[in-house]
């Protein structure tokens, strides 16, 4: 059964997905910028910072693990990376929020709500979507 609070440590994976999120923007950043030669193309304050930034996400992604976070809730938590994209990309690149664009994002986040909804509390017939599946397919092979 699922219960009926969502762990903070699930957080730090959306965190890490915010974090993965900036570091990207960085990296597109010092794409689109002219360098000199190829080392400074690859050693410069925001390529550098980006990767930092990358491996911080990764970092808090494996504390989530390692404090007991299910691996059924990654996928589900980094999806808000992104809806990150398309506000960052708003914000620091000038690209259009079209209607797909918020279309997609309204459905990652009634996705998650979904997901994490306690089913049997608001319809008690609909309590076998508390399950976790893998115990039910798990019950199927065995």
């Amino acid at each position: 059964m699922q219960s009926s609070g969502i762990s903070p440590w699930i957080l730090l994976i959306a965190l890490s997905a915010t974090v993965a999120s900036f570091a990207q923007v960085l990296l597109k950043k010092s794409a689109m910028e002219p360098h000199a030669n190829v080392i400074k193309e690859y050693l410069n304050w925001k390529v550098v910072f980006g990767y930092l930034l990358m491996f911080a996400g990764m970092f808090l992604t494996i504390i989530a693990y390692a404090k007991g976070v299910q691996y059924k809730n990654g996928p589900i938590m980094e999806s808000i990376g992104n809806i990150w994209v398309v506000i960052l990309s708003f914000i620091f690149f000038r690209e259009p929020v079209t209607k797909k664009k918020v279309i997609g994002n309204l459905l990652i986040l009634a996705g998650i709500a979904v997901f994490y909804l306690n089913w049997s509390k608001l319809l008690p017939v609909l309590s076998f979507m508390d399950t976790d599946w893998g115990t039910i397919f798990g019950s199927l092979a065995g």
